[in-house]
């Protein structure tokens, strides 16, 4: 799924550094909405693990009906928060010359939520019972769409359409969001193998929404703490200036990209204890997490090497302006010690989810990744740096500072529930 980013920021970058800026900046924007909200779908995860780790299968389907509701009431939220143009532009402060595209992007993009977090409830249903192959192949299908479809709006067909450039980016993704949307719909009617949890779409029931939003609030608001201290950065350095907000871009695509190791890994440690703590066996639950904690920080320290030696390349890759490609490799070099932490964190925190317990995690990444990440890299930023590119260096050291006060929060809570089980430990 960030694959898409990927291509948005390197064809974006191949261009202009203005088209790069104007992907960054409304990247930044669409995500702190969608992953807020997604977060809240999410909700849905633990609670359907456990019913499937219980065999309650035919409890699933209610589920997913109620989850769709709360997903239509989150677009309608969702797309004129988007829409309203004029705090995030007062926010950002871009350069002039950035806001009409900024603006159309955003516009654009708001589109294809509805269909983006619909989607989001399917991917919830199959991963919580261990069917994620089938999410997988429509996002690669997609994925695969993605460079030519860019192509296309990017830079027009002559007599038929006009030249986007990066807003071009946009209306491939709702495009495409639209039709990964519309493939879910067809596989859910086509699939025998969904017929037994008997999905379907019962008029709005309190009960159930209220116990996902219990759920899945304070992970949304988790999920938006832990996105909007890495986007608020992109948002304040685009007050840095064209080049800060390009190259500081170029390391926050890499950073997102390697993430989604640790994050798909930790989501299906989660999803296997849900299922162990549904079947009354939470010594299986245990075994689980550190099995993951193993896999998942051998892995990140892995990337992290590769991505420190291949940092130059790399910023090849994604910029032309070679101001871009300096900067840009000097904060690569931030993201991948970031990476470490960032990927125990999330394993720390997924874990807390297969018990249901949200709303602790939710203030310790309030406290850290806002007030010690975005506030002290703020700090950093303007006492240890000249205004300017340079500058994104300290909103970096801040986003380690935060991810390591994280850690040891998280890890705290978690120390906990295996200190206080909750259920009999069979042997």
């Amino acid at each position: 799924m960030l694959g898409n980013g990927v291509i948005d920021t390197i064809m974006a970058g191949q261009r202009s550094a203005a088209d790069l800026a104007v992907i960054g900046l409304g990247a930044a924007v669409y995500i702190s909405v969608f992953v807020a909200f997604r977060g809240v779908l999410m909700g849905l995860t633990p609670i359907a693990a456990g019913h499937f780790g219980a065999g309650r299968l035919s409890e699933i389907g209610d589920d997913v009906g109620q989850t769709a509701w709360v997903a239509l009431l989150l677009s309608a939220i969702g797309i004129p928060l988007l829409w309203w143009i004029d705090p995030w532009l007062n926010l950002i402060k871009p350069d002039p010359s950035l806001q009409g595209p900024l603006a159309q992007y955003l516009w654009i993009v708001a589109l294809g939520m509805p269909s983006t977090l619909l989607f989001s409830v399917f991917f919830t249903l199959n991963s919580a019972t261990s069917r994620p192959a089938v999410t997988m192949s429509i996002n690669l299908a997609m994925l695969a769409l993605k460079w030519p479809l860019n192509l296309v709006f990017m830079d027009g067909i002559e007599g038929l359409i006009a030249p986007m450039g990066a807003v071009g980016c946009a209306v491939a993704t709702a495009i495409l969001s639209w039709t990964s949307l519309l493939i879910a719909l067809m596989v859910l009617a086509i699939d025998r193998r969904y017929r037994e949890f008997h999905i379907r779409l019962h008029a709005p029931q309190f009960k159930k929404i209220s116990e996902l939003l219990r759920v899945g609030m304070p992970i949304g608001v988790g999920y938006l703490i832990e996105v909007t201290s890495f986007t608020l950065m992109a948002l304040l350095i685009g007050r840095f200036g064209t080049i800060a907000s390009a190259s500081h871009q170029v390391a926050a695509n890499l950073a997102t990209l390697i993430f989604m190791m640790p994050l798909a890994l930790s989501n299906a440690t989660s999803i296997l204890a849900a299922q162990a703590i549904g079947g009354q066996n939470e010594e299986k639950a245990r075994a689980w997490i550190f099995a993951g904690m193993r896999l998942i920080m051998g892995i990140a320290i892995t990337i992290s090497l590769l991505l420190f030696l291949f940092r130059t390349p790399m910023a090849q890759l994604y910029a032309e302006n070679a101001t871009v490609r300096a900067f840009a490799e000097i904060l690569i070099i931030y993201a991948a010690v970031c990476h470490v932490l960032d990927a125990l964190q999330c394993l720390l925190y997924s874990s807390l989810r297969a018990w249901r317990i949200t709303f602790t995690p939710m203030l310790v990444y309030g406290f850290s990744l806002w007030g010690f990440g975005v506030g002290g890299g703020w700090l950093f930023a303007h006492s240890l740096f000249e205004e300017g590119p340079t500058a994104t260096q300290g909103f970096w050291m801040g986003n380690f500072l935060g991810l390591a006060i994280a850690c040891v929060g998280l890890g705290l809570l978690l120390r906990r529930r295996f200190l206080n089980p909750v259920l009999p430990v069979k042997t």
